[in-house]
């Protein structure tokens, strides 16, 4: 018979979880492997003009084009895609071609429509594995020491590849990131805290220049926001606990800087295991239906519905 742990495993690979991490080592190791042969992808491509004496229709070409840009990984889950205008102007083509080459990634999956206007690029795992393990721990919040574990393996990986692979570009979008965290951090009612705690992990997964592991890491962003919410939550925001996780958020960010991937992977080993005790010490409490019912006077206005 197996173990409750093994139970609960077995229960997320029913919603596709499982799947997702075997798909994700394959291409982890498919990487390494073709990157001995081949050189590194650059951060991001331009646009290539596109040949109005082709005979294949234009659309098809543009289609193809940014379609080839994503799945490269030059561009990335939520960047957002160039002005209709100015996109038109760097391919070279109409914006009526353009339009239906949008819609035509839009209609597959690659690209979204934003909040402002314009096209972001997807987070293709997000409706696969995000969404329905969120729905899984609304119902059951002790399911939120799985979610750390799993945290723990890919940030671990995500951490030290960045402190091998950023570019110039991805370590100032990573410094950006920490700056902004550690000015939620210092804050006094923290009110944002989880939100930018997530997007400086994020901006590590993406100077990985990983494609699996990017988008891996991308859709599981809500699910991450959530667990980081959960272990600031457990702690009432304590500021003793608070000093401790930014300095550990120092380390990891030290380390990138540093360019030493073993540094970097001890950091955030060290970070998620001071979270899990964390975890261990105080999640009974607040699982317990009273907990729920009455939350503390002081609680985060982030932490409410």
């Amino acid at each position: 018979m197996g173990s409750p742990k093994n139970k609960r495993f077995t229960s997320f690979g029913k919603l596709g979880l499982t799947k997702t991490l075997k798909f994700v080592a394959f291409h982890v190791k498919l990487e390494e492997t073709s990157r001995r042969s081949c050189p590194p992808l650059i951060a991001l491509m331009p646009f290539k003009p596109v040949h109005s004496y082709t005979r294949t229709r234009i659309a098809d070409v543009v289609s193809d084009q940014i379609r080839a840009l994503i799945t490269s990984g030059a561009l990335l889950p939520g960047q957002r895609l160039p002005a209709e205008r100015d996109l038109s102007e760097q391919l070279n083509v109409s914006r009526p071609s353009l339009r239906e080459a949008l819609i035509r990634l839009e209609s597959d999956g690659f690209i979204q429509a934003a909040a402002r206007s314009g096209f972001v690029v997807s987070d293709v795992t997000a409706p696969l594995v995000s969404a329905p393990l969120a729905a899984l721990l609304s119902q059951h919040p002790t399911a939120s020491a799985d979610v750390l574990e799993l945290r723990h393996g890919l940030e671990s990986l995500a951490t030290g590849y960045a402190a091998e692979r950023a570019t110039a570009t991805d370590l100032a979008r990573i410094t950006e990131a920490f700056n902004a965290l550690k000015t939620a951090a210092i804050e006094p009612k923290r009110t944002r805290i989880a939100e930018h705690d997530a997007a400086f992990h994020l901006a590590i997964a993406d100077a990985t220049h990983n494609l699996a592991l990017a988008h891996v890491m991308h859709g599981l962003h809500e699910l991450v926001r959530e667990s980081m919410l959960t272990s600031h939550r457990l702690v009432d925001y304590d500021n003793d606990v608070e000093a401790n996780l930014l300095a550990q958020h120092q380390a990891i960010f030290d380390a990138i800087l540093a360019r030493d991937p073993q540094r970097a992977r001890d950091a955030a080993g060290a970070h998620l295991d001071y979270v899990s005790t964390l975890y261990r010490d105080r999640l009974p409490r607040l699982t317990k239906p009273e907990a729920t019912r009455y939350p503390a006077k002081n609680q985060n206005p982030e932490t409410t519905p």
